[in-house]
């Protein structure tokens, strides 16, 4: 989709698509958790932060109640990216992950009791709530026979095919159990795109799923892997963003 060189109109045409697509992935968290009166949203921290010493269950759930929502994500998919998260949470800030749950009985009733009896279930002082989701659409486009990218609106010829774009968002939230408060809470957002051709023809370079100019195309492993591929890698890059800016946080309120 993106060109290492682009031109100017067309670069900042692309940005601001951006920005109109991720508006299309709404804030989720709200759905699970009530928000303190008093804050809009974004990364915030209710109160003083610990310096060391968190121990914490991690529930990950994949949000699909929404308009333009794309499909939940397979059971497998969704492990592998809540055991990436907690890989990268532990890695980046002091908490310790005693456990990683997947909860198919938590619906979006903005009450905080089934995290609290949750936490008490698993004997830890705190939650941290992931919340993922994306939006996705799918557009007719035309690519050329190498796999090479090409600004869009400048691909006069080619294959047939489509275009698909997913935008994801992780949203974190610590959560006290003895409280019940959000001691602390963030998100990150990313996209990633899909080029599949019209009619399947033996090829090294579609289907592909592509992301930042910077980053190397990645090639799924069939055909009906395609979606699911391309979900997972923008699921991977929004958690990598909402863990730096937890961090971030963190740092700011260690710091304070």
């Amino acid at each position: 989709m993106w060109r290492h060189i682009w031109l100017i109109v067309g670069f900042l045409s692309a940005f601001s698509f951006l920005g109109c697509s991720l508006d299309n992935t709404p804030k989720r968290l709200p759905a699970y958790l009530p928000q303190p009166s008093g804050l809009s949203g974004g990364s915030v921290a209710t109160m003083a932060l610990p310096a060391e010493g968190v121990t914490a269950v991690l529930v990950v759930l994949n949000d699909s109640g929404f308009e333009k929502s794309a499909p939940e994500l397979r059971r497998g998919t969704l492990e592998n990216l809540g055991e990436h998260l907690k890989t990268e949470i532990q890695k980046q800030l002091p908490i310790q992950i005693h456990s990683v749950v997947y909860p198919d009985d938590v619906k979006p009733k903005g009450s905080v009791d089934p995290f609290i009896q949750l936490g008490k279930e698993q004997h830890v002082p705190y939650l941290l709530l992931a919340v993922l989701s994306s939006s996705e659409y799918e557009v007719f486009d035309r690519f050329p026979m190498g796999g090479l990218q090409q600004p869009t609106g400048m691909r006069g010829g080619g294959m047939p095919g489509y275009r698909a774009e997913n935008y994801a968002r992780l949203e974190l939230a610590l959560l006290d159990i003895q409280t019940g408060q959000s001691v602390v809470s963030t998100d990150g957002q990313a996209w990633a795109t899909l080029e599949r051709l019209v009619v399947p023809i033996e090829s090294n370079v579609y289907p592909v799923v592509r992301r930042a100019q910077t980053q190397p195309p990645i090639y799924p492993n069939s055909e009906g892997e395609e979606y699911e591929t391309l979900r997972w890698v923008s699921g991977q890059d929004a958690i990598a963003q909402a863990v730096m800016h937890l961090e971030m946080l963190w740092r700011k309120n260690q710091a304070a």
